[in-house]
């Protein structure tokens, strides 16, 4: 059992610990994980968005799958939580966009009455809070990127969300690609830094 003496630095400790910080309420444990996970939700995100404004949403979608992996996840599985975390950010992300594409499709079809609709309960990842609570995080995740990064970092970063590779970044900015290869270190370091 991890003591309280870690809640303040989370750097040197795995993913599963976090997971169990997590589960014991540290709201924190949780905010460490999505930091590690934001560039995969970025690129997850970035890749299924058919346009830029879809690709908060979709962020958002990806937050929601974290934290059910972090809810959900069982150390004897025989997983890793990064492969488990993973799986369910892509689930849940593509579960999104076919369930957009589900809604487009049935504009002409007969909807259910309101009386009908209310027996339904709320999903919990519907759950306003969390809606709130996942846009403060990513809020203030950008807000610790634009503070913590510098100017290279941050324009190697935004190209890599856009999708683009290293050769294409290191083409785009005129550096090589070890260049690169070595701000997205410092990126991904600075976000394992966040607490």
């Amino acid at each position: 059992m991890l003591g309280n003496e870690l809640s303040d630095n989370y750097d040197n400790i795995s993913d599963a610990q976090l997971v169990r910080l997590y589960r014991e309420g540290s709201e924190s444990a949780f905010r460490q994980l999505a930091g590690r996970f934001f560039l995969t939700l970025r690129k997850r995100a970035a890749d299924n968005a058919k346009c830029a404004a879809d690709i908060d949403d979709l962020m958002q979608e990806g937050l929601i799958g974290l934290h059910y992996a972090a809810l959900s996840f069982n150390e004897n599985g025989g997983a890793s939580f990064l492969t488990y975390a993973n799986v369910c950010i892509r689930n849940r992300i593509i579960s999104a966009v076919r369930h957009e594409k589900s809604l487009k499709n049935s504009i002409n079809s007969a909807a259910s009455s309101i009386e009908e609709a209310g027996d339904v309960p709320a999903l919990p990842e519907q759950d306003p809070l969390n809606a709130v609570i996942i846009k403060e995080e990513l809020r203030a995740l950008g807000e610790y990127l634009d503070k913590n990064l510098s100017e290279s970092e941050s324009a190697v970063l935004e190209l890599y969300l856009d999708g683009r590779s290293y050769d294409e970044i290191a083409e785009k900015l005129g550096i090589s690609r070890k260049s690169c290869d070595n701000a997205m270190q410092r990126v991904r370091k600075k976000l394992r830094q966040r607490s």
